[in-house]
């Protein structure tokens, strides 16, 4: 198939390799002032992965040129973090065309800040806007076209917008990525688990990540007991949330368990394998505190607003967090307004998302 990756970040040159060797025709694109350090990269087009995923990828196409990039593509893949996703809405708002299928990945419900710039925009093109709970790897660039894979993310949880093109478009993004179908966006976002898994954690281990320059465990050390409570009481919250809107829970917990019967927080977060070699951020401006912080939990917060939900704990996280990272709460991003939310109650917000 015909498929444009937007962003050439860490994401997108796994997704990029990944998807070229699995025989689609694949489209790179990165904008124009981040391409500079990509020369190399971009003009002889390789890129060679190493660890869990293995394989010397000649990329069809890559480019500064948005409109190239998504002209013949079937579906655009945007593995880039959240604080990208206004400037891509903005800039696809001018070139998409009916029948293409976005992808965010993840999505942190930035499928309706998408919507949202849309409609703004007068985009009249029949499209779907979808969204992942995570992203499809663990990976990291070693320099430009040379990746290392340490893992790959099967059953990522996958929301359509409208709704009703769920099973459309799910029948095409499942052909790349081992998806697992959703009622819908707010269904998928209320269900990524970065923030309850990274901001209690950071928040309450900031002078341990700011000493030790990231030179700990996050989960192994930083986990402890009473931080699982914090954990424990995030969730309530969130599932508050979720039942409000009529969606089933999956908690962390049964996440981490993978189908058998789910301990505590604290028991399955210390006795997961694959989290317990994961050390700390180096900083505070890592994106557990820049996108979880303003992105994740703000817009859990503002579905809280509009459901008249009680969220004391995220909002003390929130508050909490601002601080740290040095954003005034007015800097929020993942707002109502950002996501063309407000004013909705509960019934005209799934109404929103069902059509676009």
């Amino acid at each position: 198939m015909n498929v444009a990756v937007l962003g050439a970040g860490n994401g997108g040159q796994t997704m990029a390799a990944d998807l070229t060797l699995q025989g689609h025709r694949v489209s790179l694109y990165e904008m124009p002032e981040f391409a500079g350090p990509l020369q190399t990269l971009f003009k002889n087009k390789v890129i060679t992965l190493s660890g869990f995923l293995e394989g010397r990828a000649e990329i069809h196409c890559m480019t500064t040129d948005l409109a190239e990039a998504i002209r013949d593509a079937d579906i655009i893949f945007i593995p880039l973090p959240a604080s990208a996703h206004r400037n891509y809405a903005n800039a696809l708002a001018d070139h998409v065309k009916d029948g293409q299928v976005i992808v965010l990945m993840p999505g942190t419900l930035g499928s309706l800040t998408f919507k949202r710039i849309f409609k703004e925009k007068g985009v009249t093109a029949d499209v779907a806007i979808c969204e992942t709970s995570s992203l499809a790897y663990d990976t990291r660039i070693e320099e430009p076209g040379r990746i290392h894979v340490f893992a790959t993310n099967p059953d990522l949880l996958f929301g359509v917008m409208p709704s009703s093109k769920t099973d459309e478009a799910y029948k095409l993004a499942s052909s790349f990525y081992s998806l697992k179908k959703v009622d819908d966006v707010l269904a998928c976002g209320l269900h990524s688990l970065n923030p309850v898994l990274h901001i209690p954690g950071c928040i309450l281990n900031s002078a341990r990540i700011e000493r030790s320059k990231g030179q700990f465990y996050l989960y192994e050390e930083g986990i402890t007991p009473c931080v699982a409570k914090v954990m424990e009481q995030f969730e309530e919250e969130r599932k508050a949330l979720v039942e409000t809107l009529g969606y089933p829970f999956m908690s962390l917990a049964e996440e981490l368990a993978e189908g058998r019967e789910p301990r505590s927080i604290w028991e399955e977060v210390n006795g997961c394998e694959s989290l317990e070699f994961i050390k700390g951020p180096t900083s505070l401006k890592n994106r557990y505190f820049t996108e979880d912080i303003p992105y994740g939990l703000t817009a859990w917060i503002a579905l809280a607003d509009l459901l008249s939900a009680d969220v004391p704990v995220m909002r003390s996280l929130q508050m909490l967090g601002s601080i740290l990272i040095g954003y005034d709460m007015a800097d929020m991003v993942r707002t109502k307004a950002d996501m063309g939310i407000d004013g909705l109650d509960r019934d005209a917000l799934q109404a929103y998302v069902h059509d676009f």
